[in-house]
């Protein structure tokens, strides 16, 4: 009756990861406000426990960000691919090698570096890019929350690499580019292969 009458039920469990959000906020009020009899749980974990929650079933969808070798038997849609950038201090000076004022992984590598901690996606990318430049580098500090590494950057203790989207909430913070091998990370919807539920579907739309 409830289908008949238009009526969505059910429960979907949505997993992110630490350090991404992007917007999804924005989708499960969407969701809450179309069909409110529907529940949502969320589920926040590192890439490599939300990608085997998709697989098992005990998570119905996530917004991750995945390399292509982490795809496989799943159904993925970008949402977005994005740089990361150098966050300092504006009292720390790093003039950057170049001309054009970015600064080279060589010359991060001489600073004090503020890293995420190993699972999370951020820390995956980094890692990547450093072994892509061959250059070596130090962790001085290693958190695993984004406010922590905020506030360790803005007493100038040490800089930090993260996607330029989460750097913008830190206004007071100075972000500088990076030269070659600068990490990216590409984010995306994920879902396990076959028809999703029309719990799933529901959210699906309404996630951009």
């Amino acid at each position: 009756m409830d289908a008949v009458q238009g009526l969505l039920r059910g429960t979907v469990t949505v997993g992110t990861m630490q350090g991404l959000w992007a917007g999804l906020h924005h989708a499960l009020a969407a969701l809450r406000a179309e069909h409110p009899a529907v529940v949502v749980r969320l589920r926040q974990a590192a890439v490599a426990d939300i990608r085997q929650a998709l697989r098992d079933g005990t998570v119905d969808l996530a917004v991750v960000a995945l390399d292509r070798q982490q795809q496989r038997g799943l159904v993925t849609r970008l949402l977005s691919r994005e740089e990361m950038v150098l966050v300092t201090s504006p009292r720390r000076d790093v003039t950057g090698t170049g001309g054009d004022g970015k600064v080279a992984l060589d010359e991060v590598a001489g600073l004090p570096l503020v890293d995420f901690a190993p699972g999370w996606a951020i820390r995956h990318a980094v890692d990547r890019a450093f072994r892509a430049a061959l250059v070596e580098r130090d962790t001085t500090f290693e958190v695993n929350d984004i406010v922590a590494a905020s506030e360790l950057v803005r007493h100038d203790l040490g800089v930090c690499i993260m996607p330029e989207s989460i750097a913008a909430r830190f206004p007071d913070l100075t972000v500088r580019r990076l030269e070659r091998h600068a990490p990216h990370w590409n984010v995306m919807v994920v879902r396990p292969r076959g028809e999703a539920p029309p719990v799933v579907a529901a959210l699906l739309r309404h996630i951009t």
